[in-house]
């Protein structure tokens, strides 16, 4: 997926010179001018935002019994403002690699993708040895533990069959995507709270094109009537030490990458 997202971020920054080139910007929106907002509510904004800020702490306690769902919605909130702030984007990441050669972005993300490796992968090998204890213990298939105990998470779990066609082909279209919406999922939600509406109508496309995609495909690929591709789960080949040192070694490499990029400008497309 990773060199499919290359692929269509490249066609995407191509496309997009072409259209800075050969269509007017203001081709849709001449003639249309949206009235500013009033100078009172502008003041009114920060208070408002500490209102929220102060509710975010107290989300537990509103949702009652709903515990769960209260720190659910307090970990979002928080999230959804550390993004909004450090101007955490995916699409950035990619795009300014090869736009203006920034690797501030993309130094960003393989800080998050090694925390979240470190973590889901812990999770996972412990997991999996309670599993297994408890299966020697019971008798009972270690599957079904997996599947019907919810304090656990099994290893196969988000492992989805795609790793092959599937995977580049989806990357092309998701990284020529979002170039067009100037956002991938995390950078749309931060940018609709900014209020750009270009981002609302990604967004609002976005979760009917998920919906739609999850009702038609979903149940096939869980079928096993379509696939996408392969299901690789990495430490069933190399192990756990193996795979994690692999994804450090990627990531170590994308790092650098970067780095000489930003100083040399070799792989600027624009």
């Amino acid at each position: 997926m990773w060199a499919g997202i290359i692929i269509g971020l490249i066609i995407g920054l191509k496309y997009t010179m072409w259209e800075m080139e050969h269509i007017p910007s203001n081709i849709l929106s001449a003639g249309i001018s949206l009235p500013s907002a009033p100078s009172a509510w502008k003041k009114f904004q920060p208070i408002l935002g500490w209102i929220l800020l102060i509710l975010i702490l107290f989300m537990p306690i509103l949702y009652g019994r709903q515990t769960k769902f209260g720190v659910l919605a307090t970990i979002a909130l928080l999230s959804g403002f550390v993004m909004h702030r450090s101007r955490f984007c995916f699409a950035r990441t990619f795009r300014d690699t090869f736009m203006t050669g920034e690797s501030e972005p993309t130094q960003a993300v393989i800080l998050s993708i090694l925390i979240v490796v470190l973590g889901v992968g812990l999770i996972k090998w412990l997991d999996a040895g309670f599993i297994v204890k408890i299966s020697k213990m019971t008798g009972i298939k270690e599957k079904i533990i997996a599947y019907r105990w919810h304090i656990f998470v099994h290893q196969y779990r988000y492992v989805f069959p795609n790793a092959g066609w599937g995977a580049i082909v989806g990357g092309i279209i998701f990284g020529f995507g979002m170039i067009l919406a100037g956002g991938c999922g995390s950078g749309t939600l931060w940018r609709v709270g900014e209020g750009q509406i270009k981002l609302w109508v990604v967004m609002i496309t976005m979760a009917i094109s998920n919906s739609l995609t999850k009702a038609w495909l979903w149940p096939k690929v869980k079928a096993h009537t379509l696939s996408f591709g392969k299901a690789v789960f990495l430490p069933k080949y190399l192990g756990w030490p193996g795979a994690f040192i692999l994804i450090v070694g990627v990531m170590l490499i994308w790092y650098f990458f970067a780095l000489w990029n930003e100083d040399t400008n070799k792989f600027v497309v624009i």
